[in-house]
């Protein structure tokens, strides 16, 4: 089945493209060897700090640092796989981006809670910090209104796991009849 009639891994398919060279040319640089870093990466990523004074791009907090590793050796590998696997309609994709939907939802929660504590920023700043951290938050939620022959007749997108439970009612779907399910 082609990428561009499941529309739901066409935009997981978009995120991934996407989020690949946000990885190597922004978040993660301090991480790269020097040989791995570029005058582009490094002007991406001060224009980042300077536009948005983003506190963790700053001067990160030791949970961050480990995020950030997190993103280098999980997030890019699974990234790229993840781009192919979509295209392809590969039969592990539900279970890997699960596992990167509960990620990138706990991860991304966990730094808008501290990041809205911050009291040298003023609330229009962090609601644009939201705004940037947000779709990480919301690629993991989309809670079914309901299901008729396990088709998802319409979705409510909200903040939280939309990647996440997609692939759980996904692998669901696979993994139990829908009679013991009943």
């Amino acid at each position: 089945m082609s990428i561009c009639t499941r529309k739901r891994d066409l935009v997981y398919l978009l995120f991934f493209v996407i989020h690949v060279p946000i990885i190597l040319l922004i978040d993660t640089v301090p991480l790269l060897p020097p040989i791995l870093q570029t005058n582009l990466s490094h002007q991406l990523r001060e224009f980042y700090i300077t536009t948005y004074r983003d506190k963790f791009f700053e001067d990160p907090p030791i949970w961050f640092t480990v995020f950030i590793w997190m993103e280098l050796l999980y997030h890019l590998p699974l990234s790229i796989w993840a781009t192919r696997g979509l295209l392809e309609g590969h039969p592990l994709v539900p279970v890997h981006l699960l596992v990167f939907g509960i990620q990138a939802f706990i991860t991304t929660l966990t730094s808008l809670v501290v990041m809205w504590s911050w009291t040298d920023r003023s609330a229009a700043e962090k609601q644009q910090l939201t705004m940037l951290y947000a779709p990480y938050l919301a690629l993991g939620m989309c809670r079914p209104k309901m299901y008729d022959n396990n088709i998802a007749i319409g979705y409510s997108h909200k903040i939280g796991g939309f990647m996440a439970l997609d692939m759980v009612f996904r692998l669901r779907d696979k993994l139990m009849p829908k009679s013991k399910r009943e």
